[in-house]
Order: C-alpha cells, then sequence, then structure tokens
C-alpha cells in the first residue's frame, strides 16, 4: 500500500491519466484527418480505430489541464505501434517514454528512470498495432450530439481504473480533446495543437536514457 501512494503523490506532479501511471499521459493522444472513406462508417467507435490505425507517427504541442488546478505544456512524439515520447515543459524536466512492455519516467534533472507496466495504462490500447476501443476489460459507450462524437472508455477496477472520453468532431472527423477521471475523481483535460504527421524518426529518438549508477 506504501508503494502504491507513493507512486500516485509522484505521478500528480505531471498532471493526471486514468489512475495512477495514466494521469502523466493526458498528453499522449494523436490528432489527424480521417483516412478517405470512413465518413460512411455508422459505427463511432470503428470509426475512431480505424483514425488511430491510420496513424503512423505525429508530432505535437499539448496543453493539460487538471481539475484540481494544476497544468503543464509540452510535446508529443509518437510513431505507432508502440513508440511514443513525452517531453513536458516543466522546472524539472520530465520526460514519459513508451516500449511494448514498459512506460518509463524518466527525471534528467535527477538522473533516474522509474519504470511501470504499460499494461496498467490505456496507453496499451491506442499504441497497439491495431487498436481495439472495445473489450471485456473496460466498458465503452458513445455518444453523437451537436457536431461533436464523444466515446467513453470506463473501468472500475484494476490499476487504469477510471475513465477516459475521446471527442471527435463529426466535420472532419477529429480527436480535439479528451478528459480523463480517474479513481480519485480528479479530471483532466487536454488540448493538443500544432499538429504534424509523417515525421521519420530514428530509433535512438525513443532509447531510455542509461544513467550511471550512484555510488
Amino acid at each position: 500500500m506504501t508503494v502504491m501512494v507513493d507512486r500516485r503523490r509522484t505521478i500528480r506532479h505531471a498532471g493526471g491519466f486514468c489512475g495512477v501511471l495514466c494521469r502523466m499521459l493526458a498528453g499522449l493522444l494523436v490528432v489527424m484527418l480521417m483516412p478517405a472513406g470512413l465518413a460512411a462508417s455508422n459505427d463511432p467507435v470503428a470509426r475512431a480505430e480505424a483514425w488511430f490505425d491510420g496513424i503512423r507517427t505525429m508530432r505535437a504541442d499539448f496543453i493539460q489541464v487538471a481539475s484540481d488546478g494544476t497544468s503543464a505544456t509540452g510535446e508529443l512524439h509518437l510513431r505507432r505501434p508502440h513508440r511514443m515520447k513525452v517531453i513536458y515543459d516543466l522546472e524539472e524536466p520530465l520526460i514519459l517514454l513508451t516500449t511494448p512492455v514498459w512506460l518509463h519516467v524518466d527525471r534528467p534533472k535527477d538522473k533516474t528512470v522509474t519504470s511501470y507496466p504499460i499494461s496498467e495504462t490505456p496507453l496499451s490500447l491506442i499504441l497497439q498495432d491495431k487498436v481495439l476501443l472495445r473489450s471485456k476489460d473496460f466498458a465503452t459507450t458513445h455518444l453523437v450530439r451537436d457536431g461533436i462524437t464523444r466515446i467513453t472508455l470506463k473501468r472500475d477496477v484494476g490499476e487504469a481504473a477510471g475513465e477516459l472520453t475521446l471527442e471527435f468532431t463529426n466535420q472532419p472527423f477529429e480527436l480535439r480533446r479528451w478528459t480523463i477521471r480517474d479513481a480519485a475523481d480528479v479530471a483532466t483535460t487536454v488540448t493538443l495543437q500544432n499538429m504534424r504527421f509523417g515525421h521519420k524518426y530514428e530509433n535512438k529518438f525513443f532509447a531510455k536514457s542509461d544513467y550511471p549508477l550512484s555510488n
């Protein structure tokens, strides 16, 4: 229990995302135009899945605001599947890196890296090669109203317990905003800006820092 409390206190400094680790990851989704031909889909969830599947690389700036008053800005870099790098613009630098197995929390000032299973976060859903927003492990609902499609993923138990709502504009179909409410009922809203696509990343860009062991 002590370990879990320490995790929550550490990650709250970066904002919020669906439970313990997820609070730092609100800047980790992507925005781009829906691929041609998807407009005919009558299933909003399938439409969103196809939208994510159409993304290979993306760079964006983000603004992250939580209901507890904390805020952060930074840069998001994505190379699907599995690879994401989030650079927070904070007084004490903070970098998040993902692999197929791990979420690495890199604190350059302290020269430390802490690693958590990626399966404990919603990132495991959107970083897969094939994105599936429906599962027996969480409840998925959607609402289309006033030109906005809202897709909500909710999980009541486990490390990733909480609620994630994705908001898409319908014309064109683009992800513009999402709100995360964690198990402590803290909500976080994220907005992406200056999205760019098609960048070619070298593998070393997503490599974990190898700090020397302290004596």
